[in-house]
C-alpha cells in the first residue's frame, strides 16, 4: 500500500525518536515558507497569463477562461494558507464537526470548479478552428478528469483524518475510562492538527499541479507560434517547479505531486507536436524532472537530519537545565543543611573547649596535666578543622557578600596577635607585629578570616625562628590615583618550591614532605582566594626552601572615618566579681559556660529563653550578657538584646557578647544596630576571656 509522508516517518528516522515530534517540526518549517512560496506561485502565475495574453490574440471566452484559472488558482493558495492557519491556531481543541467543516469547503470547492470551468470549455469549442477541436475536447476531458481526482482524494484524506480522530479518542478512552466526553490529550490534538495539515497541503499541491497541467494543455491550443514561444513559457513553469524545491521538498511526495501531472503534460505536448527539436527538448524536461525529484528527496532527508539535530539538541538542553537546576536545588540544599548543621555541629565542640578549659584550671597532678593538654590539642584541631569545613562550604554556597566599611587595621591584627600569642609561645615561636595607624576600605571580617589563616599556617609549619606581621604603604601609579597598603606575614619555616607556589591555594592541596601535627585540611588558603576575589584583593606569594615564606594582600586605604577602641592587652584582671547573664537554649553549653566562668571569678546566671532573660536582668543587673544568636522557637540573641534594652534605663544597658556558629557578613548587618560584639564558635577559651576582660577593663574606664 503506497504511504505518505507521515506513514514512512517512523522507518526513515531512529527509534529513539517520536515521528509525532518530528512531524511538528516538519509543519512548522513548511509554514514558515508558506507565505513566500504562494507569493512566488501566484507571481508566475501572473507572468504566465501575461505572457498568453501578449503573444496570443485570444477571443473573449478564452481571455475569460485564463482570468477564471488565475482566479480560481489564487482561491486555492488564499484557502490553503487561511485553513493552515485556522488549524494551527485550533490545535489544542479540534473537533470533528470543525475538521469535516474544512473538507466540505475543499469538496464544493472543487464542485463549483467543475460546474463553472465546464461551460466556459464548451463556450470554447464553437471558437476554435476545427483542427483544434479535438485538443479542445481533451481539456474538458482533463478539466473533470483532474478534479474527480481531486475530489477523490479529498474523500480519501478526510476519512484518514477522521480514523486519526477516532483512534486517538479510543485511545483516550482506555486510559481515562469510558466517559462520553473523553478530552483528547493535547499531545494527541497536536499530532490531529499537524496531521491534517499535511493532508490539506496535499490537496492543494495536486490542485496546483492539475491547474498548471490544464494551463499548459490550453496554451498549446491557442496555435503556438515558434518553438521560442514555448521555451519562454516552458521556462516560467520549471522555475516554479524549482523553486518549489525550498518549500516542499521537506514533504518529498507532496513535492511529486506538486510537479508530475504538470510536467508530464508538457512531455506528452512536446512529443505530440512532432517537431523533431521539441522532441529533444521533452527528453531534457523528463531529464530536468528526474532531478528534481532526486534533488527533493536529498533535501527531504538532509531537512529530515537537521530537525533530528534540532531536536537533540532541545533534548540536551532540557536535560542540561534538568541537571543545573538539580545541581542548584542540591546546592541550595547543601547550603540549608550547613547553615542549620553549622549551629548544631559547632554547639558540642564548643561546649567541650569550654568544659576542658575549666578542667585545666583545677588541681590536677602531672600526668592529669598531660592528659588534659593532649584533650586540649585534639580540641583546637578539631575546632580548627570544624571551621574550616564550614567556612569553605559557606564560601562555595556564594552566600557570603562583603560589607565594605573603613576598617582600622591595628584593630583586626592586634586582636589577631593576641589570639595566636599563646600558640606561638607554645612553640617557642616570637609572634610580632609594628602597630599601624592605616586604614582600608574593606570588609574587616573577610579580612581577619584571610590574616587569621596566614598566620594560622605561618605558626604551623615554622619549627623556630618566628614570625612577623607588618603593613606597607605603597606608593600610588595610574591615572586614577588610588592608594593601597599591602599586609604581609612573614615566616621562618619550611619554605616552598616554585612549583608548590603555584599550587597552594589550590582546594585540599598539601605539601606532602611537611610532617607537621595537625596539618589541616588544605581549605585554609582556598578560602583565602576565595575571599580574596570576593574583595577584588591581589594575594602574593614569595618562599625560599628552606628560609620562610611570604604571604601578602593589598587593599585600598582611606582616610581615618571612624574612631574604633583598640583592643590591647590588660594586666590587671577585670573579670573577678563581675556578673555574667548566660543566654542559650543548649543545657550542655549553659553547664559549661557556668563552669568557665565561675573559673574566672564570675557569678553567672543562665536562661534558655528570651522571657527568661529579661527577668534574670531586672532581678541581678548583671554586668555582661553573653548570648547565643539562635535560640529555640525562633527567638535569637538579636531578640535578647531588644528586649533588655527596653527593660534597662537609658545608657544603662550592659554590654552585650554574641555566641554565634554564623560566619555570614550578612550577620553584622543584621545587628549593626545593637553594636554586639560577635564571636564565632566554637571559640577559643583564651580568645573568650580576652574579649571579656576587654569589655571589663572599658567598663572599669567609664
Amino acid at each position: 500500500m503506497f504511504k505518505d509522508d507521515i506513514g514512512a516517518l517512523p522507518s526513515s528516522i531512529p527509534s529513539s525518536y517520536d515521528p509525532q515530534t518530528v512531524l511538528a517540526q516538519q509543519i512548522k518549517l513548511v509554514l514558515r515558507h508558506m507565505p513566500l512560496a504562494l507569493l512566488g506561485t501566484v507571481f508566475t502565475a501572473l507572468c504566465f497569463f501575461s505572457t498568453m495574453y501578449i503573444t496570443y490574440d485570444l477571443n473573449a471566452n478564452q481571455k475569460a477562461l485564463n482570468i477564471f484559472w488565475l482566479i480560481y488558482q489564487c482561491i486555492i493558495l488564499v484557502a490553503l494558507q487561511m485553513v493552515t492557519r485556522l488549524i494551527m491556531r485550533r490545535a489544542n481543541r479540534l473537533s470533528l464537526p470543525f475538521l469535516r467543516k474544512i473538507f466540505t469547503f475543499f469538496t464544493v470547492l472543487f464542485l463549483l470548479a467543475i460546474g463553472i470551468g465546464v461551460p466556459m470549455f464548451i463556450s470554447m469549442l464553437y471558437r476554435v478552428p476545427l483542427m483544434e477541436l479535438t485538443a479542445a475536447k481533451a481539456l474538458i476531458m482533463l478539466w473533470i478528469l483532474f478534479h474527480v481526482a481531486l475530489l477523490a482524494f479529498c474523500w480519501r484524506n478526510w476519512r484518514k483524518v477522521e480514523g486519526l480522530f477516532y483512534s486517538l479518542n479510543e485511545s483516550s478512552r482506555q486510559q481515562h475510562g469510558s466517559a462520553l466526553a473523553i478530552q483528547i490529550p493535547v499531545k494527541h490534538t497536536l499530532y490531529l492538527a499537524h496531521y491534517t495539515v499535511y493532508n490539506i497541503l496535499f490537496i492543494c499541491a495536486l490542485a496546483i499541479a492539475c491547474l498548471w497541467a490544464l494551463a499548459i494543455g490550453k496554451a498549446f491550443t491557442t496555435n503556438l507560434q515558434n518553438v521560442t514561444q514555448v521555451i519562454v513559457l516552458l521556462g516560467l513553469h520549471l522555475g516554479l517547479l524549482s523553486g518549489g524545491i525550498s518549500s516542499l521538498a521537506t514533504f518529498w511526495r507532496i513535492y511529486i505531486a506538486y510537479t508530475v501531472p504538470s510536467v508530464l503534460v508538457w512531455i506528452f505536448l512536446l512529443v505530440y507536436m512532432g517537431d523533431s527539436g521539441l522532441a529533444i527538448l521533452s527528453f531534457a524536461v523528463l531529464g530536468l524532472l528526474f532531478f528534481n525529484i532526486f534533488f527533493a528527496k536529498h533535501t527531504s532527508l538532509n531537512t529530515l537530519k537537521a530537525i533530528l539535530v534540532y531536536l537533540e539538541n532541545e533534548n540536551l538542553v532540557a536535560q542540561l537545565q534538568i541537571k543545573t537546576r538539580q545541581v542548584e536545588e542540591a546546592s541550595l540544599a547543601k547550603t540549608q543543611f550547613l547553615a542549620a548543621a553549622s549551629h548544631d555541629l559547632r554547639q558540642p565542640v564548643h561546649a567541650l573547649s569550654l568544659f576542658i578549659e575549666t578542667l585545666s584550671d583545677t588541681d590536677l597532678d602531672c600526668h592529669q596535666k598531660q592528659i588534659v593538654d593532649y584533650a586540649k590539642s585534639a580540641s583546637q584541631s578539631s575546632r580548627e578543622m570544624l571551621n574550616t569545613i564550614l567556612d569553605y562550604a559557606h564560601l562555595e554556597s556564594g552566600q557570603m557578600i562583603p560589607h565594605f566599611v573603613p576598617t582600622k587595621l591595628d584593630n583586626i591584627i592586634r586582636h589577631l596577635i593576641d589570639e595566636f600569642g599563646i600558640q606561638a609561645h607554645s612553640k617557642g615561636l616570637t609572634l610580632r607585629y609594628k602597630p599601624t595607624d592605616i586604614w582600608v576600605m574593606t570588609d574587616p571580617t573577610m579580612v581577619a578570616l584571610i590574616l587569621r589563616n596566614f598566620i594560622s599556617n605561618a605558626i604551623r609549619y615554622t619549627r623556630q625562628g618566628g614570625v612577623l606581621v607588618g603593613v606597607r604603604e605603597l606608593p600610588s601609579s595610574g591615572p586614577i590615583l588610588i592608594e593601597y597598603c599591602r599586609i604581609s606575614v612573614w615566616d621562618t619555616g619550611v619554605g616552598m618550591t616554585p612549583s608548590e607556589i603555584e599550587q597552594v591555594f589550590d582546594s585540599f592541596y598539601q605539601i606532602e614532605r611537611n610532617n607537621v601535627n595537625n596539618q589541616g585540611l588544605g581549605l585554609g588558603l582556598a578560602i583565602v582566594k576565595g575571599l580574596a576575589r570576593i574583595l577584588n584583593a591581589d594575594l602574593e606569594v614569595k618562599s625560599n626552601l628552606g628560609r620562610g615564606s611570604q604571604f601578602s594582600i593589598t587593599l585600598p586605604t582611606c582616610d581615618e572615618a571612624i574612631s574604633a577602641v583598640t583592643c590591647g592587652n590588660t594586666v590587671k584582671d577585670y573579670l573577678p566579681g563581675k556578673t555574667v547573664l548566660i543566654v542559650d537554649d543548649e543545657t550542655t553549653v549553659l553547664k559549661s559556660m557556668h563552669l568557665l566562668l565561675q573559673s574566672w571569678g564570675c557569678q553567672t546566671i543562665t536562661a534558655q529563653t528570651v522571657t527568661d532573660a529579661v527577668a534574670a536582668f531586672r532581678s541581678h543587673q548583671p554586668d555582661i550578657v553573653v548570648t547565643d544568636f539562635r535560640l529555640a522557637h525562633g527567638e535569637s540573641g538579636e531578640h535578647v538584646i531588644m528586649a533588655i534594652n527596653e527593660s534597662s534605663e537609658p545608657l544603662t544597658a550592659p554590654p552585650f557578647v554574641i555566641l554565634t556558629a554564623n560566619t555570614s557578613p550578612q550577620l553584622f548587618k543584621t545587628t549593626k544596630a545593637i553594636n554586639p560584639t560577635i564571636l564565632h564558635k566554637p571559640i577559643d577559651p583564651k580568645h573568650l576571656h580576652h574579649c571579656l576582660q576587654q569589655i571589663a577593663a572599658n567598663q572599669r574606664q567609664i
